[in-house]
């Protein structure tokens, strides 16, 4: 009996030493948790309070906080009156809304304890979405369009804010026939400047030797802190077999750096695109009728979504990740069944040091998926390795994840975990607001990415089963990172909880 009681304990010590509770507090009226961002260089997890705006999706952000990960607090602002405040991918200035003049708000940049004001004119008529947006990950996804309650798109640095226009100076870009403008707007002095860049060259990425499209060509842009910008634009082969992505550097003066080109092949499967943020998707909604009394939306995906990237912040390393089939697509998001995931990692200069082409198997129910516009696909930093992931709702639900090695791209810890969404559980707004649930953990709301961590890291789903199923009904998101597992417990209403899982 002493032994059991001994070994209880020591399974008791190991499993709460994985885990550390960040911050618990209670919701307190008028400065309640309204969102939350994580910082991946400054390792810190970000949570935004206030309160809503009656009538509206919106929130007025009054107070911010930040906490490391053995939960220091750092007050970062407090008695503000705000909207959308979001870090730059520096993380040493951020970008808000001034909501005390809400009808046409102003502008206001916070650096070092300086507050730089910016009209609303100074960034009208330009388009920044093409440099993306920050989601809670800090996957970069590609956009088109904002609503005023999202974060800022990732087009500021600590010195300019940046966006595109046409020869006529207006926000509309078709990258097939337009010139392309850089605007800059300096953050300290308001000056604007507009300078056309050299586009990449179109002849290697349409024509005969390249896969048809419905979507037509487009680019992405991505800024690299305060030096360059990087404008991304991918070609796809006729066969199918061959992807290139294109990375072209300039500097704030329109002029190009450097131009890598990363090439992909696949000897016996097919690039196929998938909905991994690395491009625009296009909705087309077919409406009710009578005899089917469900509005239909379809996704269509571009070239630009074939894969996706990111670059590694101490090495520069560069990988790219996408979805491949075993049959050729007639087109760009034609109807293929999904067979696996690929991984390509290069260095700094363009060089390919690995690939690791890997087949998804095991479960029936992904073999009939042949629309891979329904696989939200992410390669996530995770613990000095990498975290692959492709999560599905259609028919069914369930998301699939494995570890990737950074230095051989070897695979290990590979797991399925089914789910159901109930979008009965979706809020008009709240702090976190998700839908999918399951048999297993009662009176619980998950994200996507929940789900993910709790097969990444078995404590994750210990503590989940350890939380009572009685009481209000709680909502989760997970932030998967370097340093761990970012948990958020809520139940929208009375308290919150952030715990980081270590391995």
């Amino acid at each position: 009996m002493k032994r059991i009681l001994i070994s209880i304990a020591l399974f008791s010590s190991v499993y709460l030493s994985a885990q550390t509770v960040i911050v618990e507090e209670k919701f307190e009226d008028k400065n309640e948790p309204i969102t939350f961002e994580y910082l991946p260089n400054s390792k810190k997890f970000v949570v935004y309070k206030g309160f809503g705006i009656t009538m509206t999706l919106s929130y007025i952000t009054t107070n911010a906080l930040s906490f490391d990960v053995d939960g220091k607090k750092t007050t970062l602002f407090e008695n503000e009156k705000l909207v959308s405040p979001t870090f730059s991918i520096t993380e040493n200035t951020y970008k808000a809304y001034d909501a005390t003049k809400f009808m046409q708000a102003n502008y206001k940049f916070f650096q070092d304890k300086n507050v730089f004001p910016v009209n609303h004119d100074a960034l009208e008529d330009l388009n920044s979405n093409f440099f993306g947006r920050f989601d809670y990950y800090h996957v970069l996804n590609n956009v088109t369009n904002r609503w005023p309650n999202d974060f800022f798109n990732a087009s500021f640095n600590d010195v300019y804010d940046f966006g595109f226009t046409n020869q006529k100076q207006k926000e509309k870009i078709d990258f097939e026939k337009d010139d392309i403008y850089l605007e800059t707007i300096e953050i300290k002095t308001k000056l604007r400047k507009r300078i056309k860049i050299d586009k990449p060259d179109l002849a290697l990425l349409k024509g005969d030797m390249y896969a048809k499209a419905d979507l037509k060509t487009s680019f992405s842009a991505k800024l690299n802190g305060n030096e360059n910008f990087d404008i991304i634009t991918k070609s796809v082969s006729a066969d199918f077999q061959t992807s290139i992505l294109y990375k072209t550097t300039y500097d704030f003066e329109g002029k190009k750096v450097k131009e890598l080109p990363l090439i992909l092949k696949l000897s016996d499967k097919f690039f196929v695109t998938s909905d991994n943020y690395g491009g625009p998707k296009d909705f087309n909604t077919t409406p009710a009728n009578p005899g089917y009394p469900f509005s239909i939306v379809r996704v269509t995906l571009g070239t630009m979504s074939v894969n996706h990237y990111f670059i590694d912040r101490t090495t520069e390393d560069i990988y790219v990740y996408g979805i491949y089939s075993e049959k050729a697509p007639k087109e760009i998001n034609g109807g293929v069944y999904p067979r696996g995931f690929y991984v390509f990692k290069f260095d700094k200069n363009g060089t390919k040091l690995w690939e690791s082409v890997n087949k998804i198997d095991g479960k029936e129910f992904f073999e009939r998926i042949n629309m891979t516009s329904r696989l939200q696909v992410n390669l996530l930093e995770y613990n000095k390795n990498l975290s692959f992931s492709v999560s599905v709702n259609d028919f069914t639900e369930f998301s699939y994840s494995t570890i990737v090695d950074k230095s051989t791209g070897s695979i290990s810890k590979i797991n399925f975990i089914e789910y159901n969404n109930n979008t009965s559980n979706l809020k008009s707004k709240a702090f976190v607001n998700n839908s999918y649930v399951s048999d297993e953990f009662k009176n619980k709301v998950f994200s996507q990415m929940t789900f993910v961590a709790m097969i990444l890291n078995p404590n994750v789903m210990s503590y989940l089963k350890s939380v009572s199923k009685e009481g209000k009904k709680l909502y989760y998101e997970s932030v998967i990172s370097d340093q761990g597992i970012w948990l958020v417990q809520t139940d929208n209403k009375e308290n919150y909880k952030i715990l980081l899982f270590k391995e």
